[in-house]
């Protein structure tokens, strides 16, 4: 599958881009572009960005000064299809996207004249009942869980197994962690699932598959340790060590609001390690925080352990995990350093 973009009128026309896998391309004046247009006067310096993952392709406005148009309307946002025109300026693209055969048998015919992508047909993963309507927006939800089984998953969490659940430990933003026990060895493990409701986002699962892709390459002392990983029932699950301490947010208030200097030198010298470490594998975590810090025993043996690299990135292949779409803020906003 490829997505290819023909420039039909402008000062470059003529040029051809070809896409295969996923990548973001900028369209502007500025010279930081990936198609730089200096000679289209009615471009603005950053004018429009497209994020390409074959076949899918999204198009974002960039606040531009005369506007970005497919098909002759102005947008801000649009799902492009095979055949739409998109222009800016005096300069025109056409869109061409080529699937292989196998793929668009098992695809809804595509309307060139639409911006708007096809409607997918989904089955709840869990039951196997086909989805109400509104689940089935394109884009939106890949992987479905009807309202009854998204109840009854959530007050009662699945079994992993292997493993015996013992109880939650917290649900966070996309996930459940359950503190579970091993029936090999019995010792005790953190399982993380992702929550019912938030399953059936695409975006959710590339990031919940990013963590899990990120924790089985990490294998350091201060790096919370991969076990293993699966599907069990629809239900898509990570296995790591358990740490039975707090988090170094917490630690700081159960010893009254802060740690002295020697306790913080302690959890943030291990915390480099980790940060060493993973970006000499081409990692960058982009959440770094109090509550990603978990810190197990008694000072002055602290043991730290970063954890949560569902937001991780590789700098070597940066543009290219999927894991947010232009004008995502991914991280979490106190934290956040004024470069992301």
């Amino acid at each position: 599958m490829r997505v290819t973009l023909r420039v039909a009128a402008g000062p470059q026309v003529g040029r051809v881009f070809t896409f295969d896998q996923h990548e973001t391309f900028m369209i502007g004046r500025s010279e930081d572009s990936h198609f730089c247009l200096p000679q289209d006067r009615y471009f603005s310096r950053h004018h429009c960005i497209l994020e390409i993952a074959p076949p899918q392709c999204f198009l974002r406005d960039l606040g531009s000064t005369n506007g970005t148009f497919v098909n002759g309307i102005r947008v801000e946002t649009a799902h492009l299809k095979n055949g739409d025109r998109i222009q800016g300026g005096e300069t025109v693209l056409e869109v061409e996207v080529s699937v292989d055969q196998a793929y668009s048998h098992s695809s809804t015919p595509q309307n060139t004249t639409q911006t708007e992508p096809s409607v997918i047909t989904i089955q709840c993963l869990n039951c196997g009942l086909p989805a109400q309507a509104e689940a089935s927006l394109p884009g939106a939800k890949l992987s479905y869980v009807c309202d009854n089984c998204r109840e009854t998953l959530k007050k009662n969490p699945q079994p992993i197994p292997g493993y015996q659940m013992i109880r939650i430990l917290g649900q966070g933003g996309m996930g459940c962690v359950m503190l579970g026990r091993s029936v090999k060895d019995g010792r005790p493990v953190a399982i993380k699932t992702l929550l019912p409701e938030v399953a059936v986002s695409e975006q959710s699962i590339k990031r919940f598959l990013r963590e899990i892709e990120v924790a089985a390459t990490l294998l350091h002392p201060n790096i919370v340790g991969y076990i293993e990983h699966g599907t069990h029932n629809g239900i898509v699950y990570l296995v790591t060590e358990f740490v039975s301490g707090m988090d170094a947010s917490k630690l700081a208030k159960h010893r009254g609001g802060k740690l002295n200097y020697r306790e913080v030198v302690k959890i943030i010298e291990q915390t480099l390690a980790a940060l060493d470490f993973a970006h000499s594998l081409g990692f960058v975590h982009r959440d770094i925080k109090e509550q990603n810090i978990l810190v197990d025993g008694i000072f002055p043996n602290y043991i730290a352990k970063l954890t949560d690299f569902g937001l991780a990135k590789s700098f070597k292949q940066t543009g290219m995990s999927g894991v947010t779409m232009v004008g995502d803020v991914a991280g979490t906003i106190a934290y956040m350093p004024p470069e992301q």
